[in-house]
């Protein structure tokens, strides 16, 4: 099993003064810093991600992701994962959304002198955004993703802004 824990910035783009005032713009890009470790190798790295949003309306919002990262230092081994979906977002009060989604995965995992593989599968998540002050939101939740062959993952994401 694979564990994440990933730390971003966030940047809105086109937030218009009345998704400020209001409610949240999923208009989106994300760069950010990913530390995590593959329990059943011993192996923990590091990486960079990038990611984004786009709203098709007050509620629905699709998604996408890119995470490279590498592992032990010189161990030869580095994973490029690619996100894609669909997200969903209910405002529960002034400045608090409950946060879903659903998406398609691929991992493309790389050891040095025997190539990479590919794996692709799907994964589910749900989170809380929250405006704790005029000019910082915070993000939490989790991700699971399931790759299929006993390939599953487990992601807590702490974001702010």
């Amino acid at each position: 099993m694979r564990k994440y824990i990933a730390l971003g910035t966030l940047f809105a783009l086109g937030a218009s003064a009345s998704a400020v005032a209001e409610g949240f713009s999923y208009n989106l890009l994300e760069v950010g810093y990913v530390s995590n470790e593959i329990d059943d190798f011993n192996l923990e790295g590091n990486g960079s991600t990038l990611s984004g949003s786009f709203e098709f309306n007050e509620r629905v919002f699709g998604f996408a992701s890119l995470v490279d990262a590498d592992y032990n230092h010189h161990s030869g081994v580095s994973t490029h994962a690619v996100s894609a979906g669909v997200g969903f977002a209910w405002p529960l009060g002034t400045g608090l959304d409950l946060v879903s989604g659903v998406a398609y995965e691929h991992l493309r995992p790389h050891v040095d002198g025997q190539g990479s593989a590919n794996d692709e599968g799907y994964s589910l998540n749900a989170g809380l955004r929250s405006r704790v002050a005029q000019s910082l939101e915070l993000t939490g939740g989790v991700k699971y993703t399931d790759l299929g062959h006993g390939l599953d993952d487990f992601t807590v994401v702490a974001v702010g802004c």
